[in-house]
């Protein structure tokens, strides 16, 4: 931007730098706004499709305003960590990159169960479970834990990866 000062014009001047001010504070808020809703987007496929043993409650919430310069949204629902994370030590060669960051290395959260390369439990297979068919364990559902879908992770990536693109979009326009 380029603003034309003469000595008597000093007012204009300010002026146009208010204008500008509030005009990149829009695009500001557009640009987060913009990757927000590919994060959304990108989270909420990801856990349409996850592969998880039993009921996929999770629920991406849309983006909300923290404060002035944040923006964040979530994923909600009693499965969300195991889905993102993964369970069990059968498909540790699934892992997430931040599981040790935030404490889920396999095996070790949920019942314990997941130290054990498969269990059975009550109710829904999901789309990785094996339902008992005969037996005295009949109705159950065997499960080798999941892998790690990285829903929210693989999200994060996806932003990044857009970045450039969004900012230039955004702050090139007028």
């Amino acid at each position: 931007m380029k603003i034309k000062v003469s000595l008597g014009n000093i007012d204009e001047a300010i002026k146009a730098i208010e204008q500008y001010e509030k005009s990149l504070e829009k695009k500001r808020k557009t640009f987060m706004e913009r990757l927000a809703a590919i994060g959304v987007d990108t989270a909420k496929a990801s856990f349409k499709t996850a592969k998880y043993d039993g009921d996929n409650d999770v629920i991406v919430n849309e983006p909300m305003w923290v404060n002035d310069n944040k923006l964040v949204f979530s994923a909600t629902g009693k499965s969300v960590l195991f889905i993102e994370f993964g369970t069990g030590v059968h498909y540790s060669s699934v892992s997430h990159p931040k599981e040790a960051e935030f404490g889920f290395s396999r095996g070790t959260y949920g019942h314990g169960l997941g130290k054990l390369d498969s269990w059975r439990y009550e109710g829904n297979p999901g789309t990785n479970g094996e339902l008992i068919t005969e037996g005295k364990h009949k109705g159950e559902v065997k499960t080798y834990g999941n892998p790690a879908n990285r829903c929210m992770y693989e999200a994060g990536k996806e932003m990044r990866k857009q970045i450039k693109e969004i900012a230039k979009e955004v702050f090139s326009s007028d």
